[in-house]
């Protein structure tokens, strides 16, 4: 709600900047204007060009390929990238839940895969714990269709493994085993009920 007032009050400013006119009506923007004139005629146009996108504006994530999480490409790791930050929180919408699937200092990763599909997977790990908290991103090369999985291994023994899956608008539902980590592990096997 506050950011709501504070955008419409700077707007309100913004809208009265540089539009000062005194009672005849002779500065406008600036600008000299018959006394009388419309808003229409005594106002610059500030309709602004309509963008188009360009090549550089498209995402393509295909250059990690082969790196290690903690590469830079193009100016950031992967995780940081702004297309795949957008993608983890559209998939995992809890800042909680969100929060494990990072890349510090000391984290466990193997390079960024290929799989099935044309699309990225990046895993990671907790050092020293990997095998009881790890994560996976995977999504297109363009940053879209992603999917996020969080293992949270405690307390589970070797016969029940099971990892959780988010992606976009749904329910978060659960796989069996841990997060992938590379091409021959994707697509991870829904839980059979038996």
């Amino acid at each position: 709600m506050k950011v709501v007032a504070l955008t419409a009050l700077i707007l309100v400013g913004l809208a009265a900047c540089g539009q000062a006119a005194d009672s005849r009506g002779e500065q406008v923007g600036g600008k000299k204007v018959a006394a009388g004139a419309s808003e229409k005629q005594a106002a610059p146009s500030t309709a602004a060009p309509t963008a188009r996108p360009t090549r550089s504006d498209r995402v393509d994530l295909t250059g990690y390929i082969g790196k290690y999480p903690f590469d830079v490409v193009d100016g950031h790791r992967f995780l940081d990238s702004p297309a795949v930050k957008a993608a983890i929180a559209a998939a995992v919408p809890d800042a909680k839940e969100r929060a494990v699937v990072k890349f510090e200092k000391g984290y466990l990763g193997v390079p960024i895969v290929s799989v099935k599909g044309g699309r990225i997977l990046i895993w990671g790990g907790a050092n020293h714990a990997e095998d009881h908290y790890n994560w996976s991103v995977v999504l297109a090369p363009d940053g879209s269709k992603p999917e996020v999985c969080i293992y949270d291994g405690l307390g589970y023994d070797g016969d029940f493994q099971s990892s959780q899956w988010f992606e976009p608008g749904q329910p978060s539902i659960m796989k069996q085993g841990k997060c992938p980590s590379d091409a021959e592990d994707y697509p991870a096997a829904d839980i059979a009920a038996g």
